[in-house]
């Protein structure tokens, strides 16, 4: 592809790209909404047993990768399509094998939770930059949650016996940062 000089050019084929991706918005929503779900449930039950967060991260995590590839198929004229594509393989492979593996999961719950959201608040990171190139004024609430997921995770990975004993304190709150 030639690359755009003209301002014209530039200005209509970066309304056309937006336009592209925003057309499917309601999928990222969607992946935003299932991630503060699990972050309330985690939240409001934890005491839940074990297992079952286990199984509900897993779940969660299957669900956002298959929200992330449909949205990266919808949006494959981006320049962006594949890193969401990649992440969105990612996270159903990483969860199908987390809720097959049940005794893995339980054992190294919170490493497993720290990586994840430590790898969501990076590529939120990288959704920042890519909408401040297009000047949206907006871009400081996406790199505020980003870095409190990075907190959050950092916390987890830190701290493992605070992460242990808070677990779904920080969990909860990793998931609806990232979510947001």
């Amino acid at each position: 592809m030639k690359p755009v000089t003209n301002p014209k050019q530039l200005k209509d084929e970066l309304f056309k790209t937006l336009s592209d991706i925003l057309r499917h918005w309601w999928l990222m929503l969607a992946a935003g909404m299932l991630l503060i779900a699990v972050g309330v449930w985690v939240l409001y039950h934890p005491f839940q047993s074990y297992l079952t967060l286990s199984w509900v991260f897993a779940v969660g995590m299957i669900g956002v990768g298959a929200l992330d590839i449909i949205f990266a198929w919808n949006n494959r004229h981006s320049k962006r399509w594949i890193w969401w594509l990649i992440a969105g393989i990612a996270d159903i492979v990483v969860g199908t094998y987390l809720f097959n593996e049940t005794l893995i999961t339980i054992v190294f719950l919170p490493l497993i939770i720290g990586l994840w959201t430590f790898y969501k608040g990076f590529m939120a990171i990288g959704d920042t930059f890519h909408i401040r190139a297009y000047n949206f004024t907006n871009w400081r609430r996406l790199l505020f949650t980003a870095v409190v997921a990075l907190l959050m995770a950092s916390l987890i990975l830190l701290c493992p016996v605070i992460g242990i004993e808070n677990i779904f304190l920080f969990s909860g709150l990793a998931f609806l940062a990232a979510g947001l």
